[in-house]
């Protein structure tokens, strides 16, 4: 698939947090020049818990990990598919 002046970046199942880091990277290294991209992609099983979540807002969690974020809300659940 093609859009013009979007790199698309189909990136298959990535691990939560590293794939975080690259995004956060790709945005801070961008000039005026640098093309958008659109990364298509899918985690592991993981929430994440936004600056107004509570550990109590998670009650069975179970084996699925827990990562601390800095967006704004509570818990989002990320999953395959």
């Amino acid at each position: 698939m093609s859009l013009p002046g979007i790199l698309l970046r189909e990136l298959g199942q990535v691990e939560y947090q590293p794939t975080l880091q690259a995004m956060q990277d790709f945005t801070d290294s961008r000039t005026p020049d640098t093309p958008d991209e659109l990364w298509l992609l899918q985690h592991p099983r993981v929430f994440t818990q936004g600056q107004a979540g509570k550990a109590e807002h998670l009650l069975h969690p179970g084996d699925i990990p827990v990562i601390q974020v800095d967006r704004g809300g509570q818990v989002t659940y990320h999953g395959p598919g």
